[in-house]
């Protein structure tokens, strides 16, 4: 099973750098090479999007944004569906996928629904699934991906430090959990590096996307 993870995976990679590196070849008849089995358009990997959140949501946004280039790039076959939330829907839309529209991989953010998506992925070996934001170990079909986020927030925090002029600085964050406060401690500490006088007040809009209460926080 992991090796047929690692070579669906590998299709994608691979597509993306033989096409900005490799010369042009002169064309050669040959047999039409063997493809993924995948439900979806023949030659393509079908490939289905599953977000918690709205797609207008920066973090989901950016995984959509991605996998739609890969569709217009002519990788990929690619369907989504959003806004599912928590509390159990995600198991449920994740399993309906699984069993109708037969993807080679679900793609999605794992917070919060981590557990859900591990069962999924259980009792869907020939699928892969690679959700953002897992904290647990990867599986034979499920693998997890982040970024290292909170270094350009201490960044920011020193870049904010130097320039504030009253010593108070405002931040603004969705819900306090263990993937928000780790930014906002990185950038509070930079901005404590540069500047041991400043004063970092926090305030949580407790929503994922709420741009109005975002907007009122900031200018409290």
């Amino acid at each position: 099973m992991s090796r047929r993870f690692l070579f669906v995976s590998a299709i994608l990679v691979m597509a993306a750098l033989l096409a900005a590196c490799a010369p042009p070849a002169t064309p050669v008849p040959s047999e039409p090479a063997a493809q993924p089995a995948a439900a979806g358009e023949p030659g393509k990997l079908a490939v289905f999007g599953a977000y918690a959140t709205a797609i207008e949501e920066p973090w989901d946004g950016v995984i959509h944004a991605a996998l739609n280039k890969a569709m217009e790039d002519g990788r990929i076959e690619y369907t989504y569906t959003d806004d599912i939330g928590y509390a159990g829907d995600m198991e449920r839309v994740l399993r309906e996928v699984a069993e109708k529209n037969k993807p080679a991989i679900i793609f999605g953010d794992a917070f919060g629904n981590e557990e859900a998506v591990r069962r999924v992925a259980k009792d869907f070996p020939e699928i892969a699934f690679v959700f953002g934001s897992g904290g647990g170990p990867a599986e034979p079909n499920f693998s997890v991906f982040d970024n290292w986020i909170h270094e350009p927030a201490y960044l920011s925090g020193m870049l904010a430090g130097g320039l504030t002029k009253s010593h108070v600085i405002g931040v603004v964050g969705g819900l306090p959990v263990p993937e928000v406060n780790r930014i906002v401690n990185a950038f509070t500490a930079g901005a404590a590096s540069v500047n041991p006088d400043v004063d970092v007040k926090t305030t949580f809009i407790n929503s994922w996307f709420d741009p109005a209460a975002a907007k009122e926080a900031a200018l409290a």
